[in-house]
């Protein structure tokens, strides 16, 4: 047993089978890949995931009864035997590591897509589609064929190699359809109380344990509640999960239902959510049964978790976004080098990309903005030969510098950093400030700085990029990351001494009044304005365009809209509104009517975009050396492009 985190890194058993520590990756979607069928960038995904220390990798989503319950054109079919060759695939890959291999099974009910159905999409009652056709509430038939197919589909998932099955039993899914008042209206024996709204999924179950035997282990994955009015919440979770106890070998307790379209901001706890925000639904359903119970949530930090196994809250933790950011989390934390782990910012882009139907249609591909390794993981994880070694000078210390700095180290290189500021961090130190929801932010920048001191890299602070100073160094190459700058917008009054760009926020003098406008409402404006607020003062968000941050990721606009809500007596955002001049009582602007509006204003922030500092980039290019620019200095984008940049860049230096 590790002396670090004893209890997280202890075994568990369930069913037939032990689990060598307390840590499982999560189901994340379907793994993108455009077919559904696993590719061999998949399937090294899924092993990373293993190699990196988890005791359970689970492969998500994976159909049942593809003809009824399909949502997307994404996901796996288990009635397909053409699957069959990549999961036993998959399961190999895992179980070389001496991790456990789960797959979590699924019908999307009254959420499949009439694309995929022949037009009929099937529920527990009748009530409007997603997707414009009306559910068919379900007969018996009917049920006892998807009862069936789930039954195979566990039997088939035994057959390729899994050593246990994930039902989907919540989220808003088939099952969690019949559990759900606001989905199943039903006055027969499958509708009214909880034990008859269950009794539909424990037919499930029952089906699966004759099809997988007394000791295959079955788990359920159910909500704690649907925080929805109407909706089921934690006491009918705790009875359903006294029913369930003796059937199933773990209950797996997240939280929400689609049927909210803000679901994704709980169940995928954003960062405006506390960590462990739904740790206590099964703390309060572990009270009632003997069934080991697992949490999920928002949970990164191994301390964190293990307070939650030793004090009883629940047995098992499940991870999903913090393995994207750091496959080697589990390994990393049992060895007490906790301080390496590249932290999850919890912006939401990974799971953004597919969020259907939020967006158009699924990516197809895996992304995170911290970790560039996610997605090219088959690439990144073959053998490549060291390069001869160089001379490599690295110009601007953002998070685009600091990665370009890292992976070139780690090649072999000589690296010398400079940056003109006395501290590290770029942009991210306008960025990360004291407030809650920036605090994943400041880890990320923290955890970055932390690796640039302990690898073998000259860092030049308060040093300038000049032409005579590339060729004192002599570099065989340099990466150019010195950022961008703001755009000033030729408005007048723009100059007034009232008037702060965003690059200026951290300036430990300046002083912001009690009426803030701010000019811009892309995702930096919306955020800036709202960390504002939450400071007290009193904000307006004024947008030219028709939605507020088009920018952002889905999932996080989702839950920045919702703290703006929250706030409306001292946050007023306004979309469609052209600023015409700042004057003495405020910034001057008309409406999309054509109406001139006056918004009072003590202080005004200008958040209307940033510009690649072309000039300055174009002065230090040099035919000396290879020269390669990263991040905001190509064109102004996000910290993904940046951090990707930067690692290539480094890479191929």
């Amino acid at each position: 047993m590790s002396t670090n985190y004893p209890h997280l890194f202890s075994p568990l058993r369930i069913g037939n089978v032990t689990l060598k520590n307390r840590i499982a990756t999560a189901p994340m979607g379907s793994e993108p890949n455009t077919s559904g069928f696993l590719s061999e960038q998949n399937l090294a995904a899924f092993e990373n995931r293993a190699k990196g220390g988890a005791a359970i990798v689970t492969r998500g989503e994976t159909l049942v009864h593809a003809h009824t319950g399909s949502a997307h054109g994404n996901l796996c079919n288990l009635d397909n035997e053409g699957f069959m060759p990549s999961h036993l695939q998959l399961t190999d890959r895992i179980h070389q590591h001496n991790a456990l291999a789960n797959i979590e099974i699924l019908h999307s009910g009254a959420r499949a897509h009439p694309q995929y159905t022949n037009g009929i999409i099937y529920g527990p009652s009748a009530q409007p589609g997603v997707y414009g056709v009306d559910v068919t509430p379900m007969d018996e038939d009917i049920m006892n064929e998807i009862a069936d197919a789930f039954a195979h589909g566990a039997y088939v998932a035994k057959f390729g190699g899994f050593d246990m099955v994930m039902i989907h039993g919540g989220h808003g899914w088939l099952l969690s359809e019949f559990l759900s008042p606001l989905y199943n209206t039903r006055t027969d024996k499958y509708g009214g109380s909880i034990e008859n709204r269950a009794r539909f999924p424990l037919m499930v179950i029952d089906r699966i344990r004759k099809a997988v035997g007394p000791n295959f282990p079955i788990e359920i994955r159910i909500s704690g509640d649907e925080f929805m009015e109407g909706g089921y919440g934690i006491e009918d979770a705790i009875e359903f999960a006294k029913m369930l106890d003796g059937k199933v070998d773990l209950i797996h307790v997240s939280a929400t239902s689609f049927r909210d379209v803000n679901s994704g901001c709980r169940m995928f706890p954003s960062a405006f959510l506390p960590h462990g925000v739904n740790v206590y639904l099964a703390e309060a359903i572990k009270k009632h049964v003997k069934t080991p119970i697992a949490t999920v949530g928002a949970l990164s930090d191994p301390a964190e978790m293990e307070d939650i196994i030793a004090s009883g809250k629940a047995d098992v933790i499940y991870v999903g976004r913090q393995i994207l950011a750091d496959p080697e989390f589990p390994n990393k934390a049992k060895a007490g080098r906790f301080d390496e782990v590249r932290p999850c910012v919890r912006c939401n882009h990974c799971l953004s990309l597919d969020f259907v139907p939020y967006v158009d249609m699924c990516s197809g591909i895996s992304q995170c903005v911290v970790n560039p390794e996610a997605g090219r993981d088959l690439k990144e994880g073959m053998y490549q030969p060291k390069p001869q070694p160089k001379k490599v000078l690295v110009i601007g210390g953002g998070p685009g510098g600091m990665q370009a700095a890292l992976k070139a180290e780690e090649q072999g290189h000589e690296v010398i950093l400079v940056e003109k500021a006395d501290r590290l961090g770029g942009m991210l130190n306008v960025a990360v400030h004291d407030v809650s929801f920036k605090e994943d932010l400041g880890s990320y920048l923290q955890y970055l700085i932390r690796m640039v001191e302990r690898k073998a890299i000259q860092v030049r602070l308060n040093t300038t990029a000049t032409p005579e100073l590339i060729r004192e160094i002599a570099p065989d190459t340099v990466v150019c990351a010195v950022g961008a700058e703001p755009i000033i917008p030729r408005i007048p009054g723009v100059d007034r001494e009232n008037v702060v760009k965003v690059t200026q926020l951290r300036d430990p003098d300046l002083k912001f009044g009690e009426k803030v406008v701010v000019i811009g409402g892309g995702l930096v404006g919306c955020e800036e304005g709202l960390a504002l607020a939450m400071e007290g003062k009193d904000v307006t968000v004024l947008e030219m365009q028709d939605k507020l941050a088009p920018d952002a990721p889905i999932l996080h606009l989702k839950a920045m809209m919702l703290e703006y809500e929250k706030r409306t007596e001292n946050l007023h955002p306004y979309t469609e509104v052209t600023v015409t001049s700042i004057e003495d009582d405020g910034v001057h602007a008309k409406d999309k009517d054509g109406k001139e509006v006056i918004y009072p204003a003590d202080t005004v922030l200008l958040s209307v975009g940033m510009r690649s500092k072309i000039d300055e980039v174009e002065k230090l290019r040099t035919n000396d050396a290879e020269f390669i620019t990263v991040g905001d200095c190509i064109k102004p984008g996000k910290i993904l492009q940046a951090v990707s940049g930067g690692y290539f860049a480094g890479k191929y230096a």
